[in-house]
């Protein structure tokens, strides 16, 4: 195998890049690949990694724990850095998830369809979400559709109503009632105040 395969299959056992304190050539490097638990484990981990909706995180976090314990102990590798904390989406599942989301702001967006071009189990995407963005799925479609109630209140002659419709709300009530709990003003308050503009001194 050559050196710089061999350095790679090295770093893939751990999120972390990993290293030796005191390199000792390329021997010490074929012992560690050679390994048979290394060898054994690296697919595992692969696996793991390459399909997360079908393996529980917290498995992976032991498997990968054990890994690290296991070369600390009998080849003296250590993480050049702490772990790379897991559970939120790839940027691509993120950017998908959204893309959804934005583009059926009129109509409710099942969590499962979500998850499922994410590749992921529901529950498990609605963590990553929360994880990777602060706010949980819904929280953050509310968000975006208030966003754009905004533009629809500033841009256009629209009734209360029709904007409601439009954004995906139930009604004009409950509109007004999450547009408030958000912007802290009524849909009709911030319109005249955005729209009046700024009071001349």
């Amino acid at each position: 195998m050559p050196p710089m395969a061999k350095v790679d299959a090295t770093h893939s056992l751990a999120r972390a890049e990993l290293h030796h304190p005191e390199p000792d050539g390329d021997d010490d490097r074929t012992a560690l690949v050679d390994d048979p638990v290394v060898r054994h484990l690296r697919p595992c981990l692969q696996t793991a990694r390459a399909r997360p909706s079908e393996m529980c995180s917290g498995c992976l976090d032991h498997l990968e724990t054990a890994v690290r314990a296991y070369l600390r102990q009998t080849h003296s590798v250590v993480p050049l850095s702490p772990p790379v904390t897991r559970g939120g989406l790839a940027p691509w599942q993120l950017r998908g998830a959204q893309e959804m989301m934005r583009s059926h702001l009129d109509e409710a967006v099942p969590l499962a369809e979500l998850a499922r071009a994410c590749k992921l189990s529901p529950s498990h995407f609605a963590r990553a979400f929360r994880q990777t963005t602060g706010r949980p799925p819904h929280r953050w479609l509310v968000e975006q559709r208030i966003e754009k109630a905004k533009q629809l209140l500033v841009d256009t002659t629209l009734s209360l109503a029709q904007i409601a419709q439009n954004c995906g709300f139930a009604d004009q009530s409950h509109f007004t009632r999450v547009f408030a709990q958000l912007v802290q003003s009524s849909p009709g308050q911030w319109r005249r105040h955005r729209r009046s503009g700024p009071v001349a001194a």
